[in-house]
C-alpha cells in the first residue's frame, strides 16, 4: 500500500518535502504541481491520482520517512498541456514554481504557488472553444431572489443579472443553460435550493461552495461594483466571483475592467427545451455544431466575431429600435458590396484581439504575441479609411471606436524581432538599435564567438592538433576536446578537466578568462532583453481598455459584415417589426434544411398568426410530411428576426415575441424518474405558467405518450386553454394526429385548422410539404410504414385493421356544445369513452353486492336499480 499524505509527519520530512506538504496542506482541494528542476513533479496521493488520470509512471523517492513517497513527474516545458487535462477532468491544480534563480539560491530554492487552475480559470488558448465564451459563473441566492455573474477570464468579459421573479428558479436554470459554465461558485443558500441540485445533477459542473460572508461587497479593482441598484444581488455574485477570480491567479485579472449588468426582461426568454429542440447551436441527435442554426449563420471572419454572434443568437432583443438598428447596419453592408467585400478580407485571418488582450491582462503575453498585436494594428487605418463611407448609426459608432493606437505600433516595430522565441527569458526578443546596453552586450556575444574560433585555429597551428575543439556545455562551460591518439601533443599549459572515453577535456588560463567575460555578457543580455520586455508589457497594460475596446469594434464589423453577406447569398429578407400581435411570413423557409437540400427544392410556406381570430393553428397532416421543420422554420425566422438578422424569407412582419416554448418530442429521463409522458407534460405545464399573450408556442403531438382517450383529452383541455384569452391567448402551433381536435375551430375563436397537402398516386403517397387551409382525417400512417419498408403483408393486414376499426366507431364522435369553456359545462369527446365509463360503473355496483348478506327484499331494490342504469345507458347510445 503506498504512502498517503495522511500518513506522514512532518517532523520526519526532508527539508524540500516537509516544504511541500506544507504547500499541500494549505490546499487540499488542489492537485499541487510542484517544480524540481526541469520538471514539475507530484507526491503522495497527487502522485497516485495524476499517474491514474494523465496516464503517466508512478515511481517513488526518498522523502526522509523509512518509506519512499509516491511520485510522478512531468517535464515543464509541457505541464500547461497536463494541467489543462486535469481541469478538463473537473480538477483544481495549484502551480507552485520556483521564483528565483536556482543557481543564485542559498539552501532550498524558493518556490511558491504563483497560480491555481481550475475548470473556469483556463486560459492556455489550445484548451478553449475559440468559437465560443468559456464561463465561470457564480450564483448568490437569499430567500426566493438569485444574483447571478459570469466571466470569461481570457476576454475579460463580465455579465450579471439579478432573477427576481416569482419564476426566478425556472429563469436561474434557463440563464445556466445559455451561460453553460464550465465551473460554479455558490454560496449556501443556493447550494440547498432543490431546483439548483436537480440541474447539478443532469449536468456535469465543478461547484465550489462558499459561505455568504464570502461573497461580501469590497472595493475591488477600484469601481467595478458601482452599477445597478443597491436592492439587487448581482453585487454580491460579482464580488464573490471577483474574489475567487483573485485567489486562483494571485489577482483580479486588468482585463475584468467593467461589469455588464443586464435585465433577462430585456432580451427575449428562450427556456432550455427550446434552445435544445430549435438546435440553436448543436443538433439533438448527436449534439453536434455541424446542422445547427449557429452553423448557418456563422460566416464571420474572426473568432472573437464568433462569439459575438453566438451572443446575439442565444438574446434576441426585445428593443424594436435596437433591433431596427441592427436591420440598418446589415442593409447599409448589403447595399456597400465593395466596402463590406474588402472589410472582410481585412478581417480574415485576423488573431483574436480580444483574447490576445486577456493575455496582456493576465500577464502571460509572450514575444510572439506581441508580433501578433503588432499585425492586427497595421490593418486598423486602412480598415477605417475602407468603412468611412458608411452611414447606419451601429456601424458608424464601431469605426469610431477603432483604435490604430499608432504609438503602440511604433513601439513594438522598434523593439521587437520579427520571428522572436516563445519563450522570454532566454534573449532573442529585442531588435538591434532599440537599447544602447543591449546593442553592448550583443556586440560582447558575436564578437565572443568570433574570438572563439580564432582561438580555436591558433590553438591547432601551435600544438599541431588538427581536430582540436573548442566546445560548451552548461556544467563545465567553454573547454578544449583533444582526442586520446593527441595525447601526446598537449601542452603543458592545458589543464585537465574531465576524461573521457574517446578524449580529454582540457581549460586554459586564457580560455577561462574569456569564458567569464563572455557568459557575463550574455547572462546580462538575457536579463536586459527580459527586462526590457516586461517594460514594453507593462505600457500595453495601459491602454488595455482602448485594446478592448477596439477588439469589440472589429467583432461587430465583423457580425453585421457576415449576416450582410449570409443575406445577400441566401436572399433573406428584412423584416417589418411590429408593435401589435400579428406574425406573417410569406414563402418562408427553414433557415438549415433548405441548406442541406438540392438548391430550389425545399418548399416554402406562409403563416399567419395573431391574438384575435387566428391565435391557434391546429396543423394535421402525416407523419415526415413537414410539420415538425414548418413549426421550427417559423419559430427560427422570430428568433433571427429579433437577434437583428434578415430572415429566409419573401416578408416577414412581426410583432415583438417575448418567449418561444417548445413541446416537440421527449425521452424517458429514468435518472430522475420520470417517464416520457411525464417529461411532457412537465414541459406543458411550464408552457402554461411561463407563456404570456406575446409568446410564440410550438406544441407538436400533446397527450401521445399516453392511452388514446386520454391523450385526446388533454391535448383537447390544452389547447382550449392557450386559445382562451382569459386564460392565455398566445400564438399557438398546434401540430397533432388526433384529428378530432379540428372540430374545435367551428366552436372556440383563435383556432383555425391547416393541413400540409399529400398527393395520391397510383396507391403511392406524394409528400408536397405544402400549408393549405381547412383539416384532414387522414394520417397516412400505413402509407408511411410502407415507406418505410415494413413488410407488405403486414401493411395489408393494416389497412383491414384500419377498415375494420373505423366502421366500428363510425358515428360515435360528440363535439363540444358551442360556446363551452374549458373546465365549465364540458361534454366527453368520444360517446365510446362515456360508454366505457358506465359500463365500469355498471360492473362496479355488480361486484359490490354481497349476496351472502343480501335480504330477499334488499334484492329486489338492487335489481331493479341495475336495470334503470342499463336502460338509461341503452337510451344514451340511441341518442
Amino acid at each position: 500500500m503506498s504512502l498517503t499524505l495522511k500518513d506522514v509527519e512532518d517532523q520526519q520530512l526532508s527539508p524540500m518535502m516537509e516544504h511541500y506538504v506544507s504547500e499541500k496542506r494549505k490546499r487540499p482541494d488542489c492537485i499541487l504541481f510542484y517544480r524540481l528542476g526541469d520538471f514539475f513533479e507530484l507526491f503522495f496521493d497527487d502522485a497516485l491520482l495524476a499517474s491514474r488520470e494523465l496516464e503517466l509512471t508512478l515511481t517513488h523517492r526518498d522523502c526522509g520517512l523509512s518509506e519512499r513517497a509516491p511520485m510522478c513527474g512531468v517535464p515543464h516545458h509541457a505541464a500547461t498541456h497536463y494541467i489543462n487535462r486535469l481541469a478538463a477532468k473537473g480538477y483544481k491544480v495549484a502551480i507552485c514554481d520556483q521564483v528565483e534563480d536556482a543557481s543564485q539560491a542559498k539552501g532550498l530554492v524558493k518556490r511558491e504557488v504563483v497560480r491555481i487552475v481550475t475548470p473556469g480559470t483556463i486560459t492556455d488558448a489550445s484548451a478553449l472553444d475559440e468559437k465560443k465564451y468559456a464561463y465561470i459563473a457564480s450564483i448568490y441566492q437569499a430567500g426566493n431572489v438569485f444574483g447571478l455573474a459570469a466571466c470569461d477570464v481570457t476576454s475579460g468579459h463580465f455579465e450579471t443579472t439579478a432573477l427576481m421573479s416569482e419564476a426566478a428558479n425556472k429563469r436561474l436554470i434557463d440563464e445556466l443553460s445559455r451561460l453553460n459554465p464550465q465551473e460554479l461558485l455558490v454560496n449556501t443558500g443556493c447550494a440547498d435550493n432543490p431546483a439548483f441540485r436537480l440541474w447539478l445533477n443532469e449536468n456535469r459542473i465543478v461547484v465550489t461552495l462558499r459561505e455568504d460572508s464570502y461573497f461580501n461587497l469590497m472595493d475591488l479593482n477600484g469601481d467595478l461594483l458601482k452599477y445597478g441598484e443597491k436592492d439587487y444581488l448581482w453585487p454580491n455574485a460579482s464580488a464573490g466571483l471577483l474574489r475567487y477570480i483573485a485567489e486562483n491567479h494571485l489577482q483580479i485579472p486588468l482585463n475584468i475592467g467593467k461589469i455588464y449588468p443586464y435585465k433577462q426582461q430585456d432580451y427575449m426568454l428562450l427556456d432550455q427545451a427550446a434552445r435544445r429542440n430549435l438546435e440553436l447551436t448543436e443538433t439533438i441527435r448527436d449534439h453536434s455544431h455541424k446542422g445547427s442554426l449557429l452553423e448557418i449563420m456563422d460566416r464571420t471572419k474572426t473568432s472573437m466575431g464568433s462569439r459575438l454572434l453566438r451572443s446575439w443568437l442565444e438574446q434576441p432583443l426585445l428593443n424594436l429600435s435596437e433591433i431596427e438598428a441592427r436591420y440598418d447596419s446589415v442593409g447599409n453592408f448589403i447595399d456597400e458590396f465593395m466596402i463590406r467585400e474588402n472589410c472582410r478580407e481585412m478581417l480574415t485571418g485576423l488573431y483574436d484581439l480580444e483574447r490576445l488582450s486577456g493575455r496582456i491582462g493576465l500577464g502571460t503575453i509572450n514575444a510572439r504575441d506581441l508580433i501578433s498585436l503588432k499585425i492586427i494594428l497595421i490593418k486598423i487605418p486602412p480598415l477605417i479609411e475602407s468603412l468611412s463611407r458608411l452611414k447606419a448609426e451601429n456601424l458608424i459608432n464601431l469605426v469610431s471606436a477603432l483604435d490604430p493606437h499608432e504609438d503602440l505600433f511604433r513601439l513594438l516595430e522598434e523593439a521587437l524581432v520579427e520571428d522572436p522565441p516563445i519563450t522570454i527569458k532566454e534573449g532573442g526578443i529585442i531588435k538591434d538599435g532599440f537599447n544602447e546596453e543591449v546593442d553592448n552586450y550583443r556586440d560582447i556575444s558575436e564578437r565572443g564567438q568570433d574570438w572563439l574560433l580564432e582561438y580555436e585555429r591558433k590553438e591547432r597551428e601551435e600544438t599541431g592538433i588538427k581536430n582540436l575543439r573548442v566546445r560548451y556545455n552548461r556544467v563545465f562551460g567553454y573547454f578544449i576536446e583533444v582526442t586520446k591518439s593527441n595525447l601526446s601533443l598537449v601542452p603543458d599549459r592545458y589543464i585537465r578537466k574531465q576524461t573521457l572515453t574517446n578524449a580529454e577535456r582540457y581549460i586554459t588560463e586564457e580560455l577561462k578568462e574569456r569564458e567569464d567575460k563572455l557568459l557575463g555578457a550574455k547572462q546580462k543580455l538575457i536579463d536586459l532583453e527580459y527586462e526590457l520586455f516586461l517594460k514594453i508589457r507593462d505600457q500595453i497594460q495601459q491602454m488595455l481598455p482602448t485594446l478592448q475596446s477596439t477588439a469589440r469594434a472589429l467583432a461587430g464589423l465583423d457580425v453585421y459584415s457576415a449576416l450582410a453577406d449570409l443575406a445577400e447569398r441566401e436572399d433573406y429578407c428584412r423584416p417589418q417589426l411590429r408593435d401589435d400581435d400579428c406574425l406573417i411570413i410569406s414563402q418562408g423557409k427553414h433557415p438549415v434544411i433548405t441548406k442541406t437540400l438540392p438548391k430550389g427544392s425545399f418548399v416554402p410556406n406562409d403563416l399567419m398568426l395573431n391574438t384575435q381570430e387566428r391565435r391557434c393553428m391546429v396543423l394535421t397532416g402525416p407523419n415526415m410530411s413537414g410539420k415538425s421543420t414548418y413549426m421550427r422554420q417559423n419559430a427560427l425566422i422570430v428568433l433571427m428576426a429579433q437577434m437583428g438578422s434578415y430572415v429566409p424569407a419573401q416578408s416577414a412582419s412581426i410583432g415583438l415575441v417575448d418567449r418561444i416554448f417548445t413541446r416537440v418530442g421527449a425521452a424517458d429521463d429514468i435518472g430522475a424518474g420520470k417517464s416520457t409522458f411525464m417529461v411532457e407534460m412537465i414541459e406543458v405545464a411550464n408552457i402554461m405558467s411561463q407563456a404570456t399573450p406575446s409568446s410564440l408556442l410550438l406544441l407538436d403531438e400533446v397527450g401521445r405518450g399516453t392511452s388514446t382517450y386520454d391523450g385526446l383529452a388533454i391535448a383537447w383541455a390544452v389547447l382550449e386553454h392557450i386559445a382562451d384569452k382569459s386564460y392565455l391567448g398566445s400564438r399557438t402551433l398546434f401540430a397533432t394526429h388526433y384529428h378530432e381536435l379540428t372540430d374545435l375551430a367551428d366552436i372556440k375563436e383563435g383556432i383555425f385548422n391547416c393541413h400540409i397537402a399529400v398527393s395520391e398516386q397510383d396507391n403511392e403517397i406524394i409528400f408536397l410539404h405544402k400549408i393549405f387551409p381547412g383539416g384532414t382525417d387522414d394520417s397516412y400512417g400505413i402509407d408511411v410504414a410502407k415507406l418505410a419498408g415494413v413488410p407488405i403483408s403486414v401493411v395489408n393486414r393494416a389497412r383491414e385493421l384500419v377498415m375494420q376499426l373505423e366502421a366500428d366507431n363510425k358515428g360515435k364522435r360528440l363535439i363540444m356544445r358551442k360556446g363551452s369553456k374549458p373546465q365549465k359545462d364540458q361534454i366527453d369527446i368520444f360517446s365510446t369513452a362515456r360508454s366505457v365509463h358506465e359500463a365500469d360503473k355498471l360492473i362496479e355496483e355488480i361486484e359490490t353486492i354481497d349476496v351472502d348478506q343480501l335480504r330477499p327484499i334488499d334484492a329486489l331494490s338492487k335489481i331493479i336499480d341495475l336495470k334503470e342504469l342499463a336502460q338509461k345507458m341503452r337510451n344514451k347510445e340511441k341518442q
